[in-house]
């Protein structure tokens, strides 16, 4: 019925509209009824009649039942209009209401009505948007352009405060300038500015706002206007020209060749960063002063002639060129680039050089002609230190081949003389073990230790602390060797490099060699003499293993260890049971698999303890018999490295409860108390309990187990060592090929093939050459 009424009716539910019917919106200048559906009620009401709903509108539809008056609504243009309005109460809280233009402005709200559907259609016919707010915020007219653009429909435009239509830095600018809190005034702020303005579904698209504000004469009300355009593609454009702008500007600051540009009068007004470099621009300068130079005036440019190549480009003639060059801050160079004259209007307005630093070229063609000397010094050296390396495995003891090092060295012409020494037993002085050349007293007269004093800053403490080499080209301006000055230069020594002796994670001692010549250990050189190092303490370090082996005399060193840094004691502390190892192989990688027993606990949890522990890289079980088993322990800890490297090999080692026992045995020309020294660093709460020394005859079976492992490949050693510990010859058996395989870090078919070969040449020996 409301919909076919030419009368306006409205139902109002609450406090806002439920619905109304054509008639009701044209009433109040709405061109679609859900316009208005949701708003409040006395909004369309003028300000001074909303004290009249509680007063006596509502109350008298409360007793009544009905209200009937005249009264005076707002449009929605903020126009008012008079009308007949009749309220009947539903419910207590809707109401229907009944509204009719008052006599004689009827014709007048037509007109008024007719004259804004066309206002409407001709904001609609712009392409651009099109919006006036009124001094409340509230949306008065807005064309299609502004739905189309931000995806909201009529009503929910019309519920909208302006701000929420633009970005919310705009709306926070909005706020700081003031205005924050007035709708209106958040667009009104724009100004001529371009902000983006938020879509329904949160896109931004920049907008050109341009917009006014204007007064009602009839009204006094204050109302906004304004004009927003996309300038989408204009942005899009903008910033394409700045991307290629900056990318040009990039790539002339970052062109690996200098460029200048010059003005008419051939000043500089512009050089990049590879250009500054060419002048030389100092650390601590900001720009560089050859701006605004005349470049003919550069002094290396004028004093070598070149001016008038550069008057040139006032001609309209490209030059090349190349000469050496000094800049304006004293730095040397040697340069060729090419000039090119720049014309506007055919008027000389300037010239762009472009330059390439070609000094380092310049100056490696002079190296060639000094690395070419040099090279055939560094082949007689390599030759003689590779000579040396081959002499060294033909020295049966460590003494010899200390001397074999030193006597080679010093019969060469390349080297006055050297000598090498180690530290003292319990001290810090590197004592002389082996010298030769014409040194006229040297070694003897001057002192040298390992600590950090003034005797210890020279090469060999250096070297001794370091582990590298350390060289001093220049012995008299080189202030780390003072102490021995004198002493060198008295002999015609110039410069001495020190070598240290090193094998794994041990030094050995240090080589010291002198020359008479300054500068006479190059990069090269200090290469050889590291790899001579390495070569000695591995030739040293053989030698003890060799010595532990065939020695008569064997020192027994007996350590209690309650540390719970070593895995074994604190395995055996957290789990209480007692360890015991069974044996060791080193492998190839160096890494050392550690055979050991559990009495006690479960083989299992052993193992979560030893997969903590930083000393070890993998733990397996591999056998599990309850509360006994076997493991494997693949290890790189301090404790079997210092063995390793010192020549000893563990011959018995259990935990108990936290508290273990470990035998090692060192030949007699082990430094015991190194060892010792070391070990407790690693495990400070480690006791050496004991110390024994006995003789160790030397038995067949042991000439016998020799004589077999020469012959037997490392590879082929290891794979025997791991089958056997790792109970692969049991039955039934605790590890099968692929286990072992894995902790080899090899393929089953490998691990077979190095087993078989050495199980035939353990058959070859007993069965075949014993028989």
């Amino acid at each position: 019925m409301s919909t076919a009424s030419t009368d306006a009716i409205a139902i109002v539910d609450g406090e806002r509209h439920g619905a109304v019917n054509a008639a009701y919106a044209d009433l109040y200048g709405f061109s679609r009824p859900d316009d208005l559906v949701g708003e409040p009620w006395d909004r369309r009401l003028a300000e001074d009649e909303r004290s009249r709903l509680e007063r006596e509108i509502l109350p008298s539809c409360r007793s009544e039942g009905y209200w009937r008056g005249t009264i005076t609504g707002r449009r929605r243009d903020g126009t008012t209009v008079s009308h007949e309005l009749s309220i009947a109460r539903l419910t207590d809280d809707q109401y229907v209401c009944t509204a009719r233009e008052a006599a004689g402005e009827e014709r007048t709200g037509r007109d008024a009505r007719e004259h804004t559907r066309l206002l409407e259609r001709a904001f609609d016919a712009v392409e651009d948007i099109v919006y006036v707010f009124d001094e409340d915020g509230d949306a008065v007219l807005w064309n299609a352009t502004l739905r189309e653009v931000t995806g909201y429909t009529d009503s929910e435009i019309a519920g909208l405060e302006p701000a929420e239509l633009i970005a919310p830095e705009e709306r926070e600018r909005g706020s700081d300038s003031g205005s924050g809190s007035d709708a209106g005034g958040c667009l009104d702020q724009l100004g001529d500015r371009q902000v983006d303005l938020v879509t329904k579904d949160g896109e931004r698209v920049p907008h050109e706002f341009r917009g006014t504000t204007f007064e009602d004469r009839e009204t006094g009300r204050i109302y906004r206007c304004g004009v927003a355009r996309d300038v989408t593609d204009r942005t899009e454009r903008e910033r394409q020209l700045r991307t290629t702008r900056r990318f040009n500007e990039e790539l002339v600051e970052n062109a690996p060749f200098g460029m200048f540009r010059l003005d008419d009068e051939l000043r500089i007004t512009y050089e990049n960063q590879r250009a500054e470099e060419i002048i030389g621009l100092p650390e601590n300068e900001q720009e560089s002063e050859a701006i605004g130079t005349d470049i003919r005036d550069l002094p290396s440019i004028a004093e070598t002639g070149q001016a008038d190549l550069f008057t040139r480009l006032k001609d309209g003639e490209t030059i090349e060129f190349e000469f050496p060059f000094e800049s304006i801050y004293g730095k040397e160079a040697y340069f060729t680039g090419r000039g090119v004259p720049l014309y506007r209007d055919d008027e000389f307005e300037g010239a762009i050089l472009m330059a390439i630093d070609i000094s380092e070229r310049r100056r490696r063609e002079r190296q060639l002609e000094r690395q070419r000397d040099e090279l055939e010094t560094l082949n007689r050296i390599n030759e003689l230190l590779l000579e040396i390396t081959r002499d060294l495995f033909a020295s049966p003891t460590r003494t010899e081949i200390e001397q074999t090092v030193c006597d080679r060295l010093a019969t060469s012409d390349l080297y006055q003389f050297a000598w090498i020494g180690a530290p003292e037993t319990g001290g810090q002085r590197i004592v002389p073990r082996a010298n030769a050349g014409i040194d006229e007293g040297y070694v003897e007269t001057v002192t040298v230790t390992t600590a950090g004093e003034e005797t210890g800053q020279g090469p060999a403490g250096r070297a001794f602390r370091s582990g590298e080499v350390q060289v001093s080209q220049n012995i008299r301006t080189d202030p780390t060797f003072e102490p021995w000055r004198d002493a060198a230069l008295e002999r015609g020594v110039e410069s001495a490099a020190a070598v240290p002796l090193v094998h794994g994670d041990r030094t050995y001692g240090i080589l010291a060699v002198y020359a008479t010549r300054p500068l006479a250990f190059s990069r090269r050189e200090q290469s050889g003499f590291e790899v001579l190092g390495e070569a000695v303490g591995f030739a040293i370090n053989a030698i003890e293993e060799h010595a532990l082996l065939f020695a008569d005399t064997i020192v027994e060193l007996e350590f209690e260890v309650t540390d719970s840094g070593l895995v074994f004691v604190r395995a055996s502390d957290r789990l209480a049971c007692e360890i015991d190892i069974t044996g060791y192989v080193e492998s190839a990688s160096g890494t050392w698999s550690v055979y050991l027993t559990v009495d006690g606990a479960e083989p299992a949890a052993v193992r979560e303890v030893a997969t903590a522990d930083p000393d070890v890289e993998r733990a397996r079980v591999v056998a599990d018999e309850g509360e006994t088993g076997l493991l494997e322990f693949a290890m790189n800890g301090p404790a079997v490295t210092e063995l390793a490297e010192h020549g000893a090999m563990l011959t018995s080692g259990y935990a108990d409860d936290g508290r273990g026992r470990f035998c090692i045995e060192a030949p007699q020309t082990t430094d015991i108390r190194q060892l010792s020294d070391r070990l407790q660093t690693a495990y400070p709460k480690s006791t050496l309990v004991a110390q024994r020394e006995f003789d160790r005859p030397v038995q067949k079976p042991i000439e016998i187990r020799q004589s077999i492992a020469d012959r037997l490949t490392d590879r082929q050693q290891e794979a025997l060592q791991r089958a056997y510990h790792a109970g692969y010859f049991e039955w039934p058996r605790r590890s099968t090929a692929g286990d072992i395989a894995d902790s080899m870090d090899i393929s089953e078919t490998t691990f077979h093939y190095h087993l078989r070969n050495a199980l035939e040449t353990l058959a070859t020996a007993f069965v075949g050459e014993l028989h």
